[in-house]
């Protein structure tokens, strides 16, 4: 039982020093290098975007679009910083503005690293395509 114990005091404790040692370096890296580093250092280290949206949402002082930019950049998935902005209450307007911003100061690799998601519905009254060529009216055999 002393055994368990200690092991799980010793966990606990190297879990908690190795928190600290993200939080710190993030913060550092935020201090020395700015955002766009910090974010993408703490990625490499395994953080999620809803880590770091958390982490950042302490700090009064930044932005949380310059976040998201910054998550977009680095290679984040949409639907994960989507996610992770929902978690602290940021709006979806200011998600689309960081991704668009994303576009412009990171390039088009970012959009094309992102799923497709077609937003657009086909309109009603139009025809719709037919996939089948045996299916073609008897007006164009």
């Amino acid at each position: 039982m002393k055994r368990l114990v200690i092991s799980a005091l010793l966990s606990v404790f190297f879990v908690s020093s190795a928190l600290a040692d993200w939080s710190e370096d993030f913060d550092t890296n935020l201090a020395t290098q700015g955002i766009e580093i910090a974010v993408q250092e703490a990625m490499k280290l395994g953080k999620s975007p809803s880590d770091i949206m958390q982490k950042t949402s302490e700090n009064k002082e930044l932005n949380p679009q310059n976040v998201l930019k910054a998550l977009y950049c680095a290679g984040a998935s949409g639907d994960d910083i989507k996610s992770a902005a929902d978690s602290v209450g940021v709006s979806n307007l200011m998600v689309i503005a960081a991704f668009d911003k994303s576009v412009v100061e990171c390039g088009i690799a970012v959009k094309d690293s992102q799923a497709y998601t077609p937003v657009a519905q086909q309109i009603s009254f139009l025809p719709s395509p037919n996939p089948d060529p045996r299916a073609a009216s008897s007006a164009t055999l």
